[in-house]
């Protein structure tokens, strides 16, 4: 018999745990991404560069950082447009694929919000980290309000998908499931405040904490995350009340069952993440003039960029 546990839990065993997904599967193989659709959000990263990369001395060098690079198709990309006048470097839990260019750097790791000094060299690089629908996969605890709106603990079975509810977020109880059930109460009142009971909601905070290690790996430059997102009015107003939580194997959406066999998302509050809500943009802001990747996927939600600007004191 399985026991019962916090989705957080499950849901990161099920994606990068012995077992998990994205230890036996390429995602490439079971969903496809913006990257995938076409050269467009290539295109712009192309220009950005060009736009903001400063002039460099002789032994400088201007670096493209892409994190949960998959299979190197953005990178890729950009290294074939701009060439060996840039250093770019894909860092990802599977091992480097095959066909990837030589002149691409591939660091193979684990990320999470324990680790430390991703690149090795963290803060003293000059260029863009990218974070291209890498936030969504980050696994978050899940929690549903109560009759009296208070969040309990969403608790899953890992190999049925089967939940129940558990205790709310301040019970005692909860200490022995979650590392610090203040803190995501405290993420809950001021970036998703209860609306109705049987709402659900996915608590951000460690996607919060994850991001910031990324985005201190540029010392000068910029830090994007790319993903789908909701945004703090719209979750006010309950839009978001069903919550996020999907699984999507073999080009279809499936049930989210924590089991390893599907790649389990849920989209991401960026402007929890963001330190100033100024570095938000909408894809349809960026990608003006692309009939194919402007509203991409829009039936999932918006898809949204942060552009945080990185510098060196």
């Amino acid at each position: 018999m399985t026991d019962f546990a916090p989705w957080s839990r499950a849901w990161r065993a099920a994606s990068i745990g012995v077992q998990g997904f994205y230890r036996s599967a390429f995602a490439e193989d079971h969903f496809t991404t913006g990257v995938h659709i076409d050269r467009t959000i290539a295109h712009r990263l192309v220009d950005f560069i060009e736009s903001i990369r400063p002039p460099l001395e002789a032994n400088e060098e201007f670096a493209v950082i892409d994190i949960g690079a998959g299979a190197g198709q953005l990178l890729t990309d950009v290294h074939n447009s701009l060439g060996d006048e840039i250093t770019c470097i894909g860092i990802d839990l599977r091992p480097r694929p095959e066909k990837l260019d030589g002149n691409i750097t591939w660091i193979q790791r684990e990320i999470d919000e324990w680790t430390d000094n991703i690149t090795g060299r963290d803060g003293q690089w000059t260029g863009v980290v990218i974070a291209h629908e890498f936030l969504d996969d980050v696994a978050c605890d899940v929690v549903e309000l109560d009759e009296e709106l208070q969040p309990r603990l969403v608790l899953v079975d890992p190999q049925t998908g089967s939940e129940e509810i558990g205790p709310t977020l301040l019970d005692s109880a909860t200490r022995t499931l979650m590392a610090d059930p203040e803190r995501s109460a405290e993420w809950l009142d001021r970036w998703w405040p209860a609306t109705r009971p049987l709402a659900r909601r996915e608590i951000g905070e460690t996607r919060d904490r994850i991001w910031s290690k990324v985005r201190r790996i540029i010392g000068s430059g910029h830090a994007i995350a790319i993903d789908y997102e909701h945004r703090l009015a719209d979750r006010e107003r309950g839009l978001w009340d069903a919550g996020t939580l999907k699984g999507f194997a073999h080009g279809h959406p499936k049930r989210p069952v924590p089991d390893g066999s599907v790649n389990i998302t849920a989209h991401v509050a960026l402007d929890s993440c963001a330190e100033d809500a100024n570095t938000l943009r909408s894809q349809s802001d960026v990608l003006v003039g692309s009939s194919s990747l402007a509203s991409f996927d829009g039936a999932l939600g918006s898809y949204g960029w942060l552009i945080e600007q990185r510098v060196r004191r």
